[in-house]
């Protein structure tokens, strides 16, 4: 398959995935991101895009996938590939800030479900700390804010469980 017709399936089957996930058909998204993963790995590294943007993105909806279908470990995994790719990146945009940000909500979800409670609550601490630091308008990340609250204080109360 020609370069040019690579990058135009991968385009194709990526939008195919996230629109799959926002339809809640998860096994669907992660075939999808899977599949887009397999051909970004086909290209040439001297083909010219933003392969870190790229992988960075499509591993955050692997991740968001694996977890709504309670593949805690697999999407801790695809959550740390993710994040190895955000780290890459000199500056993350507006998407990048927000896709880093569900990220690390994913991997500490996925700790809290696999029982590493203290790991899970640094990953929540950490997506605090760079939503506080990139100055971003908590009235507008309600939702995002109150989930993450969430989270960090059902893994507060299963810590308390278990020095009980």
């Amino acid at each position: 398959m020609k370069t040019v017709s690579i990058l135009h399936r991968l385009q194709i089957v990526n939008e195919e995935a996230n629109s799959a996930f926002y339809q809640g058909n998860y096994q669907c998204a992660i075939d999808g991101y899977n599949e887009v993963l397999r051909l970004c790995s086909s290209l040439s590294v001297e083909v010219e895009f933003d392969r870190v943007r790229f992988e960075a993105i499509v591993y955050a909806g692997l991740s968001a996938a694996l977890g709504q279908q309670g593949k805690h470990m697999e999407s801790f995994a695809a959550a740390n590939k993710a994040l190895v790719f955000f780290e890459q990146m000199d500056v993350l945009g507006i998407v990048e800030t927000g896709k880093y940000l569900m990220v690390q909500v994913n991997q500490g979800v996925a700790l809290a479900a696999l029982g590493c409670f203290s790991a899970a609550l640094e990953a929540l601490d950490k997506a605090k700390e760079v939503f506080n630091n990139k100055g971003l308008d908590p009235n507008k990340n309600r939702q995002w804010l109150e989930l993450v609250e969430g989270n960090i204080v059902a893994i507060k109360g299963q810590i308390e469980k278990q020095q009980q």
